[in-house]
């Protein structure tokens, strides 16, 4: 080889080099080469439940917070509340609207209310049951009869909404609202 076509190879050779070098340059102004930083975004989408037959189970918990409720079970009923819950009474249920916050005041709201009933049943209830990120909501309507000896017979119309929520390894209701759609006791007091 002369020495002409060394001195040709060499620069064939620092062309290829700095078009390298201008290619990698290039590329790292753009954001996408070797050089450069890279930002990666993710996405999560939320499920309604990371936690196995979780509609099954709210549902099963919410046929028992009724059968309780029926048997008019306190203790096993105010179990089923979280003990930081919420219970909201509306509508025309006098001398019972109003917020109960915490196991204490739903104690005294259940006793007062259901305990004071010889009898009590639930009928034509209904419910639709949906995941809402990591709680589960329970939208029901049901019939309440019963008879006291302090407000004789009484019926009402309830139209409810239970948010369930996953704690420990259980769920339990976390805000529960009551609407009242109607109220009729055969004796009132004035």
């Amino acid at each position: 080889m002369t020495a002409q076509g060394r001195s040709k190879g060499a620069f064939i050779g620092i062309g290829a080099g700095l078009t390298l070098i201008i290619l990698l340059v290039l590329q790292s102004l753009t954001g996408s080469g070797l050089l450069s930083t890279r930002v990666v975004t993710t996405t999560t989408t939320a499920a309604v439940s990371t936690v196995p037959d979780a509609y099954q189970q709210v549902a099963s918990g919410y046929a028992n917070h009724l059968l309780l409720l029926d048997s008019r079970n306190m203790t096993a009923l105010a179990g089923g509340y979280d003990r930081n819950a919420t219970i909201e009474w509306t509508g025309v249920a006098a001398g019972l609207t109003g917020s109960y916050v915490g196991l204490a005041d739903i104690r005294i709201l259940l006793t007062s209310f259901v305990g004071k009933f010889n009898d009590l049943s639930l009928s034509n209830e209904s419910q639709t049951i949906g995941g809402r990120g990591d709680y589960w909501v329970v939208n029901s309507s049901f019939n309440l009869y019963g008879h006291s000896s302090i407000i004789g017979n009484f019926n009402g119309t309830v139209v409810a909404q239970d948010s369930y929520v996953h704690t420990g390894n259980s769920w339990s209701i976390a805000h529960e609202t009551w609407n009242f759609t109607k109220y009729n006791v055969q004796y009132r007091f004035t």
